[in-house]
């Protein structure tokens, strides 16, 4: 993997972030890989680092009202 595979993606608002988040956690799920825990970013042409730390929710059903 590169670290440019982004480079014709456009990233402007925090919806688009959000989407591209979700389809890498998506495929990565996908592939069987465990994307539970802290992620430390080192990165290239910036002042910042970055930890990003995913945490798996309970999946909210629809009819849960309905067990009551």
């Amino acid at each position: 993997m590169t670290r440019d595979q982004l480079r014709d993606v456009s990233i402007t608002s925090t919806n688009e972030f959000e989407a591209i988040l979700a389809e890498a956690v998506e495929r990565a799920i996908e592939a069987d890989v465990d994307v539970r825990g802290a992620w430390e970013f080192r990165t290239r042409g910036s002042t910042h680092d970055w930890e990003v730390e995913i945490i798996e929710l309970a999946k909210h059903l629809d009819n849960e009202d309905d067990r009551e």
